[in-house]
């Protein structure tokens, strides 16, 4: 009797020290502070990018190899966490709204990566490309080839995303790697590449976020770039409704910019077969202006939905 409760005490103890919480380099802990769970940091070079792309990895109390986690990827991956690192001393707080819903059940614990922008090439690197490539010649196709300094790289981030990044996270972490399980989120020009990821890569993100969605492409209300981003999405965007959607916007400058297009691409995902409540969710944000201060407000909004 006693040779067998030695053996089953041995037993055990081997398949505890295989739960690692602790991911395998290149990940190593952040120096930056969260309220909960714990962060990771990498740098990764993309041969999409032909760039060292910085990475933080969240991952929530309680993490362990043992279970498998949705993933959401996450742009301008700097202002999510700690508003201490942050330019403007603001950030998503991520590690403090996410833990919370998962310590109240209201969503499943999930693994959140964010991918740093590079400051010199964020536009470009944003801009879906097939839909400036659909923007006409004028006015506004100026601006934008202005504010991108002439780099389009938004196909090669994406792919940098999902051929490189992916991967390594997928082999680091305790993922679930499917497309229902990895989502795709941003806000501004984040989310505008987001919801342009969903077509571009359709067996990859089975949801997409974008929370004051530049819908424009520039800061006026020229109808030029918008018009384009709908055509492109008639003509790509899954119709089988087995994705999520989510956008929305604040009231306050400089989201007011896009109030003129929110009912126009509101419609639009109608039309493609995604209701509201269902597959799609939308909302305007009364006083919510275009920083992470109101991102951060209403973050759990999308957190929600993509992980009912």
């Amino acid at each position: 009797m006693k040779k067998a409760l030695l053996f089953i005490a041995i037993i055990a103890l081997l398949v505890s020290c295989t739960k690692t919480t602790t991911p395998e380099a290149p990940f190593a802990k952040s120096k930056l502070e969260v309220t909960s769970g714990n962060l990771w940091h990498a740098d990764i070079f993309s041969p999409e990018l032909n760039e060292i792309i910085k990475i933080d990895v969240w991952t929530p109390d309680g993490y362990t190899s043992s279970k498998k986690y949705p993933v959401i990827y996450m742009h301008d991956g700097q202002n999510l966490f700690d508003a201490n690192s942050t330019w403007n001393h603001q950030a998503w707080e991520i590690d403090s709204v996410l833990g919370s819903l998962i310590a109240d059940k209201k969503v499943k614990p999930a693994i959140v990566v964010g991918i740093h922008s590079v400051d010199t090439t964020r536009i470009g690197d944003l801009m879906p490309e097939r839909v400036v490539e659909m923007t006409p010649s004028g006015e506004v196709r100026d601006f934008i080839d202005l504010m991108c300094r002439g780099q389009y790289r938004a196909d090669e981030y994406l792919a940098f995303i999902v051929n490189t990044l992916k991967p390594i996270i997928d082999d680091k972490f305790s993922t679930l790697t499917d497309r229902k399980s990895t989502s795709i989120m941003g806000s501004s020009m984040g989310g505008l590449i987001s919801i342009y990821g969903v077509p571009e890569y359709t067996d990859t993100f089975g949801a997409a976020g974008g929370m004051s969605t530049h819908w424009s492409g520039t800061l006026d209300q020229n109808t030029d770039f918008s018009t384009a981003m709908k055509y492109y999405l008639m003509d790509n965007f899954p119709r089988n409704g087995d994705y999520l959607l989510y956008f929305d916007n604040g009231d306050c400058p400089y989201d007011s910019n896009y109030l003129p297009f929110y009912d126009d691409m509101n419609s639009l995902f109608n039309m493609l077969g995604y209701n509201e409540g269902d597959r799609l969710k939308t909302g305007i944000f009364h006083g919510h202006s275009h920083s992470e201060k109101s991102w951060s407000q209403r973050v759990n909004i999308p957190l929600q939905f993509i992980l009912k």
